[in-house]
């Protein structure tokens, strides 16, 4: 016989494990419907689910528009009446769009949740259900510009390279080519081709958000910023430049070996002076280098609503060489950046230093014209004061009035702050990649962000500035 202080032992203890079981069966409860709400869509609408299909039995997938409401994707038939995804402007929106039939990727694969949604009436739901019928899914607006995009993809031509166009006060972004490309339309058919290496140069790769690029002298705006972080904001610099900087048996050339002479940092900025920028990152604490640069999102995860993105990398401490972090001052040495990367810096600058995210998708709507979801932009925080934003914007407004791009025919009506690159990425320095980052406002104060790389092409002033130049016309038109 238990007697009564073994039975209440017995109580409390069945009293415990009940209250865990209780805190378990809760937990559970919560999980789940956190699961439903943010996690049932990357599970259920994995491209690799193999159940994956049995979700587009009822609903016809929605379709994919720009923002001034041209499609570019939809759903259509073939001769034997299956469905197929169509994309009318083939290899236009490749990248970002993306596709499905060789599995998914893009916005078809991070909105293909939502594109087999149907919000439809209920009853007409219903309805379509009686008569077999499949019911039409949501469709996803983005927030891309037509002619801005298609400015961007004729301008980048046979070059292999990047652009991206993103609105510095929403993080909209308007334009985004990537090339070498492929056409969706037959990405099934020719997917054994599209990823033999030995075939082609990686035409799946999205470079203008995964592309790991040197900067080449686009960097100079982060050293720029290093430099009056160390003097508290003072731009008091003076440096003599005589076409080239020698330290550790290393030489570094100015471009064209060009000597500059007497310069202030206002005119090495505008030059883009390699050896004033080399002698100045020597004179950088190392430390706070690094932080200036991480300030600016390098070696930092992209806050962005994209689904692919690569960090950038800045890399340089107390045991490495004069010589490499005078190149690394300049954009060389081991520094790499998206196009993506450079954009945002830019866009914080032109917006008084506080960085939006970037984002692709604007609005989901109902076949019937009801509004389902509307993206609304997000602030990051502040990247760099509004002092040192002003500093650095007047700085690269003369790059275009009396630097590097004067020459560049940016067009009437516009104020354009930029800042050219020219980057070594191979043991043949007579070989480089083409730069241009910087942003326009037009006469209302609308402003665009644009970050160019055309892959081989040569100087930046001579072909990414004037790429760019015919994207801000396309979307200031």
């Amino acid at each position: 016989m238990i007697d009564k202080k073994t039975h209440r032992l017995i109580r409390k203890e069945i009293y415990i494990v009940g209250i865990l079981f209780f805190g378990l069966f809760i937990a559970m409860i919560v999980y789940f419907c956190n699961y439903v709400n943010n996690g049932s869509k990357e599970f259920i609408y994995n491209a690799y689910n193999s159940r994956f299909s049995v979700f587009s039995d009822d609903v016809v997938r929605g379709n994919i528009y720009t923002a001034d409401g041209k499609v570019i994707a939809k759903t259509a038939y073939d001769s034997e009446d299956n469905e197929v995804r169509v994309y009318p402007d083939e290899r236009l929106f490749c990248h970002a769009v993306g596709y499905v039939g060789q599995g998914m990727a893009g916005l078809e694969a991070q909105y293909s949740f939502d594109l087999l949604k149907s919000n439809i009436t209920l009853e007409d739901q219903i309805n379509n259900n009686l008569a077999g019928q499949k019911s039409p899914g949501d469709s996803l607006y983005t927030t891309f510009d037509y002619d801005t995009q298609l400015a961007a993809f004729d301008g980048l031509g046979m070059f292999d390279g990047a652009v991206i166009a993103i609105e510095p006060d929403t993080g909209r972004i308007v334009a985004m080519v990537s090339k070498p490309d492929y056409d969706p339309n037959t990405i099934a058919k020719y997917w054994d081709d599209i990823t033999d290496s030995t075939k082609n140069k990686s035409s799946l790769l999205n470079r203008a958000t995964s592309g790991a690029y040197p900067p080449g002298s686009t960097f100079k705006i982060v050293t720029t910023l290093a430099y009056l972080r160390a003097n508290n904001g003072d731009d008091t610099f003076s440096y003599s430049c005589n076409g080239k900087f020698e330290i550790d048996d290393y030489t570094i050339h100015c471009s064209g070996n060009k000597k500059h002479g007497s310069e202030d940092l206002l005119k090495a900025f505008s030059n883009s002076c390699n050896s004033a920028y080399a002698y100045m990152g020597l004179e950088l604490d190392r430390n706070a280098f690094i932080g200036t640069s991480e300030d600016l999102l390098f070696n930092t995860t992209l806050p962005t609503l994209l689904d692919t993105t690569k960090k950038s990398s800045f890399k340089i401490d107390d045991k490495t060489k004069d010589s490499i972090v005078a190149q690394t001052a300049i954009g060389q040495g081991s520094t790499t950046v998206s196009p993506l990367h450079m954009c945002m810096i830019v866009s914080a600058i032109a917006n008084d230093g506080v960085l939006m995210e970037p984002y692709l998708a604007d609005k989901l709507i109902s076949a019937d014209g009801q509004l389902v979801s509307q993206t609304e932009p997000v602030e990051y925080g502040q990247l760099l004061t509004k002092e040192e934003s002003q500093l650095l914007q007047s700085y690269m407004a003369a790059v275009v009035e009396e630097g590097t791009a004067e020459k560049v025919n940016f067009g009437e009506g516009l104020t354009v702050y930029g800042k050219t690159g020219t980057a070594e990425y191979t043991e043949d320095k007579s070989v480089t990649h083409s730069w241009f980052v910087g942003y326009a406002v037009d006469d209302n104060g609308n402003k665009l962000a644009v970050a160019v790389i055309m892959e081989g092409a040569g100087y930046g002033s001579k072909y990414a500035a004037p790429l760019a130049a015919k994207v801000f016309e396309a979307y200031f038109q």
